[in-house]
């Protein structure tokens, strides 16, 4: 729910989104969901931790197909107009992009045992 956008975003691409979250996630903490990939279940009811980091690294791949959107937008130029105003925009989104992805990696080192000799 956090992507305010005009945008419909089809259900696929979050559910892809979710699986690519998990994987990171589990990858990054040496943990186990027990996410169901076939049936888009979990086994077992997540705390709340675990959901707000998942959505953290599902707002960056939000972020990712944003940047990648802008990134692909033109100037406009003729001969009586000249449109560049999408320049702020790649550079306001490129910087969200990098401070969620800050954000999402500070929540997961937080998660992790670290072990002190």
């Amino acid at each position: 729910s956090m992507p305010q956008t005009k945008y419909y975003i089809a259900e696929d691409l979050e559910q892809e989104w979710l699986d690519t979250a998990v994987a990171d996630y589990e990858l990054e903490l040496d943990a186990n969901l027990g996410y169901d990939n076939a049936e888009h279940v979990f086994a077992s009811k997540l705390d709340n931790t675990t959901i707000r980091v998942l959505a953290l690294m599902m707002y960056v791949s939000y972020l990712q197909r944003e940047l990648s959107r802008v990134m692909a937008l033109n100037g406009i130029y003729g001969k009586d107009i000249q449109i560049t105003g999408t320049d702020a925009t790649k550079r306001v989104t490129k910087a969200e992009l990098e401070n969620e992805m800050l954000r999402t990696k500070e929540r997961l080192h937080k998660l992790k045992r670290h072990c002190f000799a």
